[in-house]
């Protein structure tokens, strides 16, 4: 008789009953790691702090489980990339003793090019090792999402200094470059992936336009495509539970 393999988020979701099941054990601790979309930055100089997708995250896993205790660390940062985070590890990440991370960066490291690359994965997979061998924590990898194509009419002035290097590096397909990159190292290293990225692009099948989509016009996704992404991810984590007993009007793309 064949089984489904063990869900790589096992432990988080053992650490939700256990914290339910006993008022004494210490919160379940997730720390989403990355850069300011994990932030929360939104338009021009707008941080929404209720919308980011692991805040959605958070009161999804708590409609599941009411009556446990989920702390969730915004450890993103506007502008960072995987190579410079390593400044900040110990401080935003370790410190809080994870029971989940989640890491989100590449809209910013794709700047780099394809010279970039090598630093890039080299970083993240040093971040992955470090988890692993400092933590019980579990790891999901969230690939970059989209950026600005063309000039648009959604770009606050302030912001429009920034807009050639990002029509650069979209032209060249260096956000692409980016995303295989996370897959593959996520493939090799047997971390799970959620692929915002194909999440993102898929929306222009269906006409959308995706400049509209994007909060600062630039690469920022908006409210909207947080809730998408916030989902996407419960779905992960929550996998192996009776999904629509779980969360209510999921497939409306709701969150009570």
């Amino acid at each position: 008789m064949s089984t489904s393999p063990p869900s790589p988020f096992n432990r988080f979701r053992s650490r939700l009953i256990g914290k339910a099941d006993d008022v004494r054990e210490r919160p379940v601790v997730y720390v989403a790691f990355g850069d300011s979309v994990t932030q929360g930055c939104m338009e021009y100089a707008t941080l929404d702090l209720d919308a980011v997708y692991h805040a959605q995250v958070k009161r999804l896993i708590e409609q599941r489980y009411p009556r446990s205790v989920i702390s969730v660390i915004n450890a993103g940062v506007s502008g960072d990339t995987a190579h410079q985070s390593r400044a900040r590890w110990e401080r935003d990440l370790f410190g809080f003793m994870p029971d989940l991370v989640t890491i989100g960066f590449g809209v910013n490291d794709a700047h780099d090019g394809p010279s970039g690359l090598a630093a890039y994965t080299e970083a993240l997979r040093e971040l992955i090792t470090s988890i692993r061998s400092r933590t019980e924590a579990d790891i999901l990898l969230i690939t970059p999402t989209g950026m600005i194509t063309s000039d648009n009419p959604f770009i606050h002035a302030c912001d429009r200094p920034a807009v050639p290097s990002f029509l650069h590096t979209a032209e060249h397909g260096y956000l692409a470059l980016y995303r295989e990159a996370m897959l593959t190292l996520a493939a090799a290293e047997n971390v799970p992936v959620l692929d915002a990225y194909q999440l993102w692009f898929e929306q222009a099948r269906d006409g959308q336009d995706l400049h509209a989509r994007l909060a600062n016009g630039i690469n920022h996704p908006d409210r909207q495509f947080h809730t998408q992404l916030a989902i996407a991810m419960a779905e992960k984590l929550l996998k192996e539970e009776a999904a629509p007993k779980v969360i209510h009007n999921w497939n409306r793309g709701e969150i009570d």
